[in-house]
């Protein structure tokens, strides 16, 4: 099922026409929100906030709005995504395709 789904979402990546935008740092901050519920219990949610920055232009480029499971997903995913680029940066060998993108899904 998770194969699929990773087959889908790989599927409209290649087919969107979305432009991909260069980063080289990155500003993370959260927001808490809390209120009382009918019980007069405290309920609160965050979300984190990723600004990416064109320190060139010094302005922000994107802004992306994640829930904390999205974030715990994501340091995952990076680390995983990370540790491969650098071993295979580290081969002398050419990569097998060209421009090839390595997707990890990061549920």
């Amino acid at each position: 099922m998770e194969n699929q789904v990773l087959k889908n979402i790989q599927q409209n990546i290649v087919q969107s026409d979305i432009k991909p935008l260069y980063s080289d740092e990155i500003i993370v901050a959260h927001t808490v929100k809390a209120g009382k519920d009918e019980k007069n219990k405290i309920k609160k949610e965050g979300h984190l906030h990723l600004i990416f920055l064109d320190m060139t232009t010094q302005k922000p480029i994107s802004k992306v709005v994640i829930s904390p499971i999205t974030a715990k997903g994501l340091t995952k995913a990076l680390t995983e995504s990370v540790q491969k680029l650098d071993k295979e940066l580290k081969t002398k060998e050419l990569p097998k395709r060209a421009q090839e993108t390595a997707t990890d899904y990061i549920r």
